[in-house]
């Protein structure tokens, strides 16, 4: 088919497809693919050019404005996961988890990627920064639970015509294995042939030439471990002393948004420009330790219990919240990722 009514300006090259409830798809994209799938809710930005044979974007998906992806075997976006704006991919497979964000100009070539092992896959609530390379020409696998910092490059190829194997120099081809909960710092540099190991840390601008053990500080050029990690979880005091702390700087942050912050006894009264008022109740010194965000049309309870959770349907201010708590670390699943409310200083001037 190549016009949808459902669709206007949008060019569908598309043999079957599926297409759940509340789909959006931006002006001027091109979707080509013998098989799409498109579930609830999932969204394709304008400008887009998505191309695979099997292209799938599970329930609240997203592809951000003018992604070029072209993927020959199988395109899999998984439930809530979104790839932000400028997303660049070729290669023969691409599967992403559900629950993660990528951030801006995501780049997956710098290189030979059309080949036979050029596949990536990404798990599930992972965070990866703006301007982060993946060169693909053989597997790079991320597991679940990892965090890439702003201008990291992952290798799988390195050679130059200049140093030659028949005058004795090296060319590398070799896959790259990230493990869960893994955090590859600022400008971190991963070569051919490396496995990071489960909930290691690598620290900014360090070049990874070599397999890192799991549970490990890592830094340098080359990147060598100089400790091990042994964080101490926190108890049930610990926890909700942490949890008060990040509520009042989120509340501070409201302020400077341009909300209105008033607190009323225990519970704190927060109030936009228009007509959209809330309550937050933290959690008291007894029972669950949870805080619960609600209005005229609901509530919604973040559990910060193990595991973490969300209870209810997340509105604007709930969706900052759980935003708020990602870059805190404080992980909450969700059917889609959340953005935060945009400060009225900049909302102004956007608008």
């Amino acid at each position: 088919m190549a016009e949808d009514e459902r669709f206007p300006g949008v060019d569908l090259r598309v043999e079957r497809c599926r297409i759940g409830v509340g789909v959006e798809i931006g002006c001027g994209s091109v979707i080509v693919a013998d098989e799409l799938v498109l579930g609830d809710g999932a969204r394709v930005g304008t400008d887009c050019d998505l191309r695979s044979a099997h292209l799938e974007l599970a329930a609240g998906a997203q592809v951000g404005d003018r992604g070029r992806l072209l993927v020959a075997d199988r395109l899999l976006v998984g439930a809530g996961s979104r790839l932000d704006t400028d997303a660049s991919a070729v290669c023969r497979s691409l599967d992403i988890g559900a629950g993660s964000y990528i951030g801006q100009r995501w780049q997956v070539g710098a290189g030979a990627t059309m080949e036979e092992h050029s596949t990536v896959t990404v798990g599930d609530n992972c965070q990866i920064a703006p301007d982060v390379v993946f060169n693909a020409t053989e597997t790079i696998e991320i597991g679940s639970g990892v965090g890439i910092s702003a201008h990291v490059a992952v290798f799988t190829h390195g050679y130059h015509s200049g140093h030659t194997v028949r005058d004795g120099h090296t060319a590398a081809f070799a896959g790259v294995v990230v493990g869960d909960g893994v955090w590859l710092g600022f400008r971190a540099t991963l070569l051919p042939g490396v496995e990071v190991g489960e909930g290691t840390v690598v620290a900014a601008t360090a070049t990874v030439t070599r397999t890192l053990p799991p549970g490990v500080l890592a830094a340098g050029v080359p990147a060598t471990v100089k400790r091990a990690l042994a964080p101490q979880p926190l108890d049930g005091r610990g926890r909700r002393r942490a949890v008060d702390a990040l509520l009042e700087s989120w509340l501070r942050r409201l302020d400077y948004k341009g909300l209105a912050v008033r607190r009323a006894g225990q519970v704190w009264q927060v109030r936009d420009g228009s007509s959209g008022a809330w309550r937050v109740q933290p959690a008291g010194p007894v029972g669950p330790c949870e805080v619960v965000v609600g209005s005229e049309r609901g509530q919604a309870v973040f559990v910060f219990e193990e595991p973490l959770a969300v209870r209810g349907e997340l509105d604007m201010l709930g969706h900052d919240l759980r935003d708020f708590c990602r870059r805190a670390t404080w992980m909450f699943p969700y059917a889609t990722n959340s953005t935060g409310v945009v400060p009225e200083r900049f909302a102004r001037l956007l608008g």
